[in-house]
């Protein structure tokens, strides 16, 4: 993994695309944040793997596979305040035109 934060690249693709007011500015820093939390999350699912051992020696799942679930709930609903959606398509398809973005974003491509 790069040490590049995705969030870094999705800021400037929001901005180059569209003017925020001052307001919409703390929803599009929130939204990074949580884009780095993300990328954190990701980076410690591909360390530990998915199922991890506990403290007393069982297996469980890697407790950051449901942290990672609530950050890009997070993220998909900070998307929609902004209104980065698309506009001509149901409400039930801009979460996966907002992840489309994100992963775009995340790989470095416009």
């Amino acid at each position: 993994m790069s040490n590049l934060k995705i969030s870094a690249e999705f800021r400037r693709a929001v901005l180059a695309e569209f003017e925020l007011e001052n307001y919409e500015m703390t929803t599009l820093d929130r939204a990074c944040a949580v884009l780095d939390q993300i990328q954190a999350l990701e980076a410690d699912v591909n360390t530990r793997g998915v199922i991890v051992r506990g403290i007393r020696g069982g297996i469980y799942p890697n407790p950051s596979l449901k942290e990672l679930r609530a950050a890009e709930t997070s993220f998909l609903a900070l998307v929609r305040a902004l209104g980065l959606q698309d506009v001509d398509t149901p409400v039930s398809r801009s979460a996966s035109a907002a992840g489309r973005a994100m992963a775009r974003a995340r790989h470095g491509v416009r």
